[in-house]
């Protein structure tokens, strides 16, 4: 798993030429390497003022984020993350490194590769891509939704391979029942598709070979 994010203004971004040395173990050896809630050093993406609200805590319990905005800004250190490493090349520099991220969810996705094309498009400084910013973060990213979120509108939107199944049961967001949830948003979906998710994209991603059929 990676430390996210320092409020440090002295630390160098993971995507610095120095830690190139440890993206090439990864990708020599054909291992993905995760992305995970929690792992974000000492970066708070809620400012305390905002928890200062006249209103009391929000905050859901356990090892969950301590408020509704802790919740809402649970994908913003993934995502500052991840387009580094798309935007800075580090993805390219490294032919077959690729990350799962784990507890973020995905609903922020979509936009997000928007977003990347749009940010690239503006500052043309940069070296001009064999392909945009978004193709590579599909290539080399993938997803495990939260239960309840929209996996049917998540997959017309991202194609059937950028998302994966996972619970973390029985922690919180696992749900009692995440089949149930997950199902519940999927009416629609092609049984091959569905497959893919709860399965398939999962095994070929971590394996970067063929499941057996």
């Amino acid at each position: 798993m990676v430390d996210t994010n320092e409020a440090d203004p002295q630390a160098r971004s993971f995507t610095h030429p120095d830690f190139d040395v440890v993206w090439a173990r990864f990708a020599e050896r054909d291992v993905p390497f995760l992305v995970h809630i929690a792992v974000n050093g000492h970066y708070d993406p809620v400012s305390p003022s905002f928890k200062n609200n006249g209103r009391g805590s929000s905050a859901v319990g356990g090892d969950a984020p301590d408020s509704n905005l802790g919740l809402v800004a649970m994908n913003n250190s993934a995502e500052l993350f991840l387009s580094a490493m798309v935007l800075d090349e580090v993805f390219e520099r490294h032919d077959g490194l690729r990350c799962l991220s784990l507890e973020h969810g995905a609903s922020w996705v979509p936009g997000w590769l928007h977003k990347l094309d749009f940010v690239e498009r503006s500052s043309r400084a940069v070296a001009p891509r064999n392909c945009t910013a978004s193709e590579v973060a599909r290539e080399r990213v993938r997803f495990a939704p939260f239960a309840g979120e929209p996996i049917g509108w998540l997959i017309e939107q991202l194609g059937p391979d950028m998302l994966c199944f996972g619970s973390d049961y029985p922690h919180p967001e696992g749900s009692s029942d995440p089949i149930r949830r997950f199902e519940a948003t999927m009416e629609g979906v092609d049984p091959l598709v569905a497959e893919a998710f709860y399965a398939g994209n999962g095994e070929r991603f971590l394996s970067a070979t063929e499941p057996p059929v």
